[in-house]
């Protein structure tokens, strides 16, 4: 079926020309009409007919007749100009409309009846007058003129995006999806169309009989794969997520696919928040897919899954991380610790390292893997070895973390893993109180470097150098990097105990802001969460408006969202949050839960 445009509208600016030229005394007469000179327009129009007849002067004097409330007159002309161009059935219908503005209805339906089932003969015709009824609003009887068209063309398929459209707009949904889908079935190439047409007609009032529709379909039409993916797809986007995933595991049962859909749907499922649903799709994979291109990736994003659903919480869910160090486990002793499952080691060395303080196990499988060197990307390499680092970092051996980064940095000198192992190598001087040194290698960090690189660079140095002047001691600064490092170890008591001291030796000191929010995110390690939110209510209390004060609030506000489960609270700050920081990074973050939040 090749599907049709069909434009018609009475405002004719720029059509008025003569051999491609632009008409001036048409230009005139359509200003006049704008303008609503309907008298000179209708002048200029009738002089312009009268020397070359075309339909478009011919419905600009009918419509400057109306406009003057003329219909006797408009009549009359429409009646001359029929007789003359007995073969055009526009002004018929046109006559039948005026009429009908004329309160004769009788004969406006008489005329309308005759022209639409006995006056139109060729495709062309219905196009034409199925467009004008529905440019005027009477969608009745367009939709009666297309439905004519379909049994004169016998062609049961023609029109239907024209009925369709029709359907919508009266809020028959039933038959407007029928409609839709009869796009697709007169020319399956034309899918794509008849799914973004019922997608797009999808609200709360039409979402029950779009399902009664397709449903019906398919007990018709089991083995159409047209229909069962717009099926799917109306699901997903109608967040009837559980039915979607029933019809996309029949899509790739009855035509054989090799997991590519369900695995796009677990990918869709994560990005919803759906992770329980998201890895049903990951292990129907697993089970059934064991010889696909997805079986490897299946058990690889299932685990990750599990990160970010512990990461969701505040503090994180160590249960789900400990799962998802388990499931990156299964994965490598069924695949083995290769070279090319670098990620997968990868990401689970991280999550033992900074969740679950296993430090020496992490260590000997990254110092496996990066053995072999001449198998791996560089850039996985690279990353191996910073992680190794950071491991030493907090297992206190300084001198080989530092010699650690320092490959890594002479390996990718002025590039993005280099810049990374610069800042870490500032950042350890700063916890060893080599705030020159420190400095040096913050600054020496390029504008080109990742964002995040950068400004936790430009942060720290900051931090040292707002502490180190020529007038400020160092002590103060030497003890917050201490505890800082003694965080970093996962050493917490002996942490607070050193910014107890420091708060007690330097009660006023500059520090006090960054010394809460360092307790308070020691705190939240601990999953003492009221004391947490203690120090974080100081922050906001007397350093609002200070660095760490979008922090502060946007972290409460999360604590109450996702820990505290009081998802009441969590709105108002979350309100409160856009009010006192509206330009803050976490700003589009905070919009989008709001919403999800007023959604229920």
């Amino acid at each position: 079926m090749i599907r049709r445009l069909l434009v018609f509208s009475l405002v004719m600016v720029g059509f008025f020309a003569v051999q491609g030229q632009p008409n001036p005394e048409a230009q005139l007469a359509e200003q006049y009409y704008l303008d609503g000179e309907y008298e000179s327009s209708l002048e200029l129009f009738t002089k312009l007919n009268r020397q070359d007849p075309q339909d478009t002067y011919a419905k600009r004097i009918v419509s400057c007749f109306e406009q003057m409330g003329d219909f006797e007159n408009a009549i009359k002309f429409l009646d001359k100009t029929a007789k003359k161009q007995s073969k055009d059935p526009i002004y018929l219908i046109m006559k039948a409309s005026i009429l009908e503005k004329t309160g004769d209805l009788k004969q406006a339906d008489k005329l309308y009846e005759e022209v639409i089932t006995k006056k139109l003969r060729g495709e062309g015709d219905f196009i034409q007058i199925g467009a004008y009824l529905y440019q005027e609003g009477k969608l009745d009887l367009a939709k009666q003129t297309y439905l004519q068209g379909r049994k004169f063309i016998r062609d049961p398929y023609v029109f239907a995006n024209e009925i369709a459209n029709i359907h919508a707009q009266l809020g028959e949904y039933e038959e407007a999806t029928k409609e839709y889908l009869n796009i697709y079935y007169g020319n399956p190439a034309d899918l794509n169309t008849a799914d973004i047409s019922i997608l797009n007609m999808l609200s709360p009032t039409s979402i029950e009989s779009i399902e009664k529709t397709l449903l019906s379909e398919l007990d018709k039409n089991q083995n159409d794969l047209g229909l069962r993916t717009i099926t799917y797809e109306f699901y997903v986007l109608a967040e009837n997520f559980y039915e979607a995933f029933i019809q996309v595991k029949s899509i790739d049962r009855l035509f054989k696919e090799d997991g590519d859909r369900v695995f796009k749907f677990a990918e869709t499922m994560r990005n919803n928040g759906e992770y329980e649903l998201s890895n049903k799709a990951y292990d129907y994979i697993i089970d059934r897919k064991k010889g696909s291109q997805f079986y490897f990736k299946a058990h690889f994003e299932k685990a990750i899954n599990g990160e970010l659903k512990a990461f969701e919480q505040i503090p994180v869910d160590v249960v789900a991380v400990q799962q998802a160090v388990m499931d990156y486990g299964t994965l490598l002793d069924e695949f083995g610790r290769k070279p090319q499952y670098f990620n997968a080691i990868y990401r689970r060395s991280k999550l033992r390292v900074f969740y679950l303080n296993e430090l020496q196990e992490a260590r000997q499988e990254l110092e496996d893997v990066v053995r072999q060197r001449q198998s791996l990307r560089l850039e996985d390499w690279a990353k191996g070895k910073l992680l190794i680092g950071d491991i030493l970092l907090m297992q206190q051996e300084y001198n080989k973390a530092k010699l650690t980064y320092t490959e890594v940095k002479e390996t990718f000198k002025d590039r993005q893993l280099g810049a990374l192992a610069n800042y870490k190598l500032g950042q350890m001087a700063y916890y060893k109180g080599e705030f020159n040194l420190a400095t040096a290698l913050l600054a020496a960090i390029k504008d080109n470097t990742s964002n995040d690189i950068s400004n936790d660079a430009i942060k720290l140095n900051l931090l040292i150098i707002d502490n180190t002047g020529l007038d400020t001691t160092t002590t103060a600064l030497e003890m917050f990097a201490q505890a800082q490092l003694f965080t970093y170890q996962r050493k917490y008591d002996e942490s607070v105990a050193m910014l107890d001291s420091l708060m007690e030796k330097f009660p006023s000191h500059s520090l006090a802001d960054e010394i809460l929010w360092e307790k308070a995110n020691i705190y939240l390690k601990k999953n003492d969460i009221q004391t947490a939110l203690a120090y974080i209510d100081r922050i906001l209390e007397n350093f609002s408006t200070d660095i760490y004060g979008d922090d502060a609030l946007y972290t409460k506000a999360r604590i109450y969202d996702y820990t505290l489960q009081d998802p009441e609270q969590a709105m108002m700050l979350y309100l409160n949050f856009l009010t006192q920081f509206p330009g803050s990074l976490y700003s589009v973050e905070v919009r989008k839960r709001i919403r999800e939040l007023r959604q229920g």
